[in-house]
């Protein structure tokens, strides 16, 4: 992890003395302040000291009384946090190789790329509270002691040998602490704010440190995601070797099914949960084992380093300046990609990034920033809860507000009502509940808007196709749209009318043709999860040709994977008729434990899990899956006809179940035959290896209209062949599979994207948001920390008979160890299962739902100029009870 966020060790844990094993010795050299405003007396950039260090540390003044009697519960408190910031791999090799010059021009280069990220969390993220509760925050300065270190933990390489590579780093304790201008006492910081910097200053330091690389003459390469490079040079196998720690990691994640680039959060605990000791000799001599190790690559140690410098070279300013220019300018876009509202670390984070590789200093993301903001590329809208600003685009403003417009222009045209008499009867004669009724009635008054959201399971289709009949028997065209297709085809089939994608639709709608008209009602199924774009196309559409929109969804279940809730913004002009009470589950039991999830008692629910045995923990990540899958056997040995369902949140989880189901069904002799393996995509859009042979069980991630498929559709394979493509060395593979009775052969590549990936995937786990709108007789849920709310409502309630729960508790003790301090960090930790389920518990009742730019600019308005109307809304997106 380039950049992490800890609370810090005891302070002894930086202290130590040479005979030890860390900070003041080891061969490394002294800490050194950062304390620009000279908070305490500290002279910043002088070195540390122990006395003044353990005395602040332990927030107390020269003559041992505490600095923090006016603050209640202080003795609680956590002393520092130590933010950490590692140079690229490629850099600390150059160090480690590099003559003395060479490694005294990149320690000042880290030194500096240190402070210049300090002074980012300085100005933007040091905070005091003040006030009942720390309503309000004070801006406050921050004293840091900055400890610089050079190599990782001790760890076996490729070729067996076990040494701690070059690793270059800075922990950065920062004490908290600060005076407060206003009264000139002591308080605490705010610590969450700086923690949610961590992304931000990954960034500024990376922007730091390459310009002061290039600088000196280093070029950069290979810029990644957050602004992630290495030096020109350095050559990808020569970094990986020297990552064995890293290494060790990835194979650690690799029983997940994960790489750290997936679960940097998983990454990080286990990078901290399974520190080994430093080694306890000093570090004399340990250049000369690196330099033995690079030899054993084939690298000329003598030159290496300094041959990737070149002294005169001259960064072309100009060709820097044009390509920060593109980015920047494609910058509003990409912020407002997934989120409508923009906090300012994000703003922060994405300017920073943009400078690297471009030569230009890190002082530019400031300045930068102000441009966005003064030309109007960006605008603050608002302020968050402690005043903070908030941001988004002209465009995500615009389109928000007229959502809500057309919204309410909608909601007072008059549209054909169907008589309320007959969908009562209808409804009874069906024996819908009264809440369903109301719902039914709501969906067909004269408006041509309504809004129909139910909890999952709730019967909102069997209610639904009341709304249908009454309709198409006044003469009216109903047409349906779902997020996937595959629920559209469900939508189609329990409905009985014409149902596509919602892309599908706005595609055709955007291509002119006529899709709608002044007698048709489209039905938008699963609205909670449109964005605020695709809710102003479908909106735009419906009015101008004089439509009318049933949107029928849930904004408790998934949110919208684009940018804002359209959902949300439809319900501040248009209420909406709620249904509640689930009917999908066959034992009260299980509907209250999912209401229980879905209003965040997390609690309560795991409890009812867990004293029904439906809830198991595994030791490990191969374990809980190896659970998962006895669970669904399990089944299939009671009921053979039963219909189950697996569920993991991430494309990388269901690969890794899949993965597992698959070494089963070839050790039984359901998989067989010829295999084929290719990059394929996941519905994300990563890129990911599978294999395929006859037996296996595909999903198609795209629809094929020749082959009668679409995004969802699921098939087994009869026969895999490979043919020699004539004249190339490439193989063709030719797929025949069975598809609901029905033999289709195609060739993958048909399926391609454009990086030239078949959107093929495996069908024997599904992602949250791949079964949602779906229900079975049984689920089996690989339930872990990154579920929130909204996941595990739609997770636990797709099963009519029974939902199974499996955690790795393994993964949530280190998740739980790396939460404390480093030197109370160990891979032994082991914490009883009832810490564990109240850990989760706390995680699954997190509700994140999307917000919307006019959600700020309310909540920014003073208490006295907010409706009764606003107030209300906001309770309502809170999901308080």
């Amino acid at each position: 992890m380039v950049a992490t966020w800890n609370p810090a060790a005891a302070s002894t844990y930086y202290t130590r003395q040479r005979e030890t094993e860390y900070y003041a010795g080891s061969g490394e050299p002294a800490g050194i302040w950062y304390a620009p405003a000279a908070d305490f007396a500290v002279v910043d950039r002088s070195p540390v000291d122990r006395a003044t260090f353990e005395r602040l540390y332990h927030a107390l003044d020269e003559n041992g009384v505490s600095l923090l009697d006016k603050v209640r519960r202080h003795r609680d408190r956590t002393p520092a946090f130590d933010i950490t910031l590692s140079a690229p791999r490629s850099v600390s090799l150059v160090w480690g190789l590099g003559s003395h010059e060479t490694k005294r021009l990149i320690e000042t280069a880290q030194q500096n790329a240190v402070r210049a990220t300090l002074g980012m969390l300085e100005r933007e993220a040091t905070w005091a509270r003040r006030g009942f509760n720390g309503g309000f925050i004070e801006k406050v300065a921050l004293t840091s002691a900055t400890f610089r270190h050079g190599e990782s933990r001790s760890a076996r390489h490729s070729d067996g040998r076990v040494f701690a590579d070059p690793n270059l780093h800075t922990h950065c304790v920062c004490l908290n602490i600060a005076t407060r201008q206003s009264d000139r006492t002591v308080g605490g910081l705010h610590s969450k704010l700086i923690r949610d910097f961590k992304m931000a200053a990954g960034a500024t330091y990376h922007a730091a440190l390459a310009h002061e690389l290039e600088r000196i003459g280093f070029a950069i390469d290979r810029v990644g995601k957050n602004g992630v490079f290495e030096i020109s040079g350095v050559d990808d196998t020569t970094i990986k070797y020297f990552s064995a720690r890293r290494q060790e990691i990835e194979d650690e994640l690799a029983e997940h099914g994960l790489t750290s680039g997936q679960a940097t959060g998983l990454a990080a605990a286990i990078a901290k949960a399974t520190r080994s000791s430093k080694r306890e000799s000093e570090a004399v001599g340990r250049e000369e084992v690196w330099r033995e190790a690079a030899r054993s690559l084939g690298i000329d140690t003598e030159s290496f380093a300094e041959s990737l410098r070149v002294e005169s070279k001259t960064l072309n300013q100009q060709a820097g300046e044009r390509i920060l220019s593109e980015r920047l300018a494609a910058l509003p876009a990409s912020l407002t990609e997934h989120e409508s509202v923009v906090e300012r670390r994000e703003l922060l984070r994405s300017v920073a990034a943009a400078l690297v590789g471009t030569g230009l200093p890190v002082e530019r993301a400031e300045i930068e920033l102000t441009r966005l903001l003064n030309q109007g590329a960006v605008l603050e809208i608002g302020r968050d809860a402690l005043g903070l600003p908030c941001y988004s685009t002209p465009e995500m403003l615009a389109i928000e507000r007229d959502v809500v417009e057309q919204a309410q222009r909608l909601a007072n045209k008059p549209w054909l009502a169907i008589d309320p008499k007959s969908v009562t009867d209808r409804c009874r004669a069906c024996g819908l509940t009264a809440e369903q009724t109301d719902a039914a009635l709501a969906a067909t008054t004269s408006s041509a808007v309504a809004i129909v959201e139910g909890a999952p399971g709730v019967g909102k289709s069997t209610l639904l196709a009341r709304v249908v009949e009454g309709y198409a028997k006044a003469g009216c065209r109903v047409i349906g749209a779902a997020s996937a297709w595959r629920i559209a085809n469900m939508l189609r089939d329990d409905l009985g009318i014409e149902a596509r994608a919602t892309a599908s639709w706005i595609a055709r709608l955007k291509a002119g043709e006529k899709v709608l008209d002044e007698h048709t009602v489209l039905i938008a199924d699963e609205a909670g999860l449109l964005s605020s774009r695709d809710m102003h196309a479908l909106l735009g559409a419906v009015t101008k040709a004089g439509a009318k929109i049933v949107l029928a969804g849930d904004r408790r279940q998934l949110q919208a994977i684009g940018a804002g809730p359209g959902l949300d913004l439809v319900a501040r002009a248009v209420e909406a008729a709620r249904v509640n009470n689930i009917v999908r589950q066959r034992e009260v039991w299980a509907r209250e434990a999912i209401t229980n999830f879905g209003t965040g008692q997390a609690t309560r629910g795991l409890e009812a899990f867990a004293d029904r045995g439906l809830l198991f923990e595994a030791a490990g990540a191969r374990a809980a899956i190896t659970e998962v899958l006895d669970s669904a056997e399990q089944v299939h040995k009671r009921d053979p006809g039963a219909s189950v369902l697996i569920v993991a949140k991430s494309n990388a989880a269901v690969a890794a179940i899949s993965r597992a189901t698959r070494e089963r069904l070839k050790n039984s002799g359901i998989i067989k035959g010829t295999e084929v393996s290719f990059t394929a995509a996941t519905p994300s859009g990563h890129s990911t290896q599978i294999e395929l042979a006859a037996g296996d069980k595909i999903r198609f991630l795209v629809r094929d209209d020749e082959l009668d498929v679409v995004n969802g559709s699921t098939a087994t394979i009869i026969t895999v062949n490979k043919t020699a493509e004539p004249f190339s060395s490439a193989n063709r593979i030719l797929i025949e599979a069975d598809i609901g009775g029905q033999r289709i052969a195609f060739d993958p590549a048909r399926l391609a994207d454009g990086q030239g990936r078949p959107r093929l995937g495996w069908a024997y786990a599904s992602t949250v948001y791949g079964c949602q709108g779906l229900t079975v007789d049984h689920a089996v849920v690989y339930l872990d920390h990154s579920y929130n709310r909204h996941d595990i409502y739609v997770a636990a309630s797709r099963a009519r008979e029974q939902t199974t729960l499996v955690v790795d508790a393994k993964s949530i003790d280190r998740r739980l160890a790396s939460e404390l301090p480093f030197d109370q960090q160990r891979d032994d930790l082991v914490f009883s299962a009832n810490q564990r389920q109240n850990w989760l518990a706390e995680r699954l009742a997190r509700a994140s739902p999307k917000i919307s730019t006019l959600d700020v600019i309310e909540s920014s308005r003073p208490f006295e100029r907010q409706t009764q109307k606003d107030r209300h809304h906001r309770r309502e997106l809170s999901y308080e009870l």
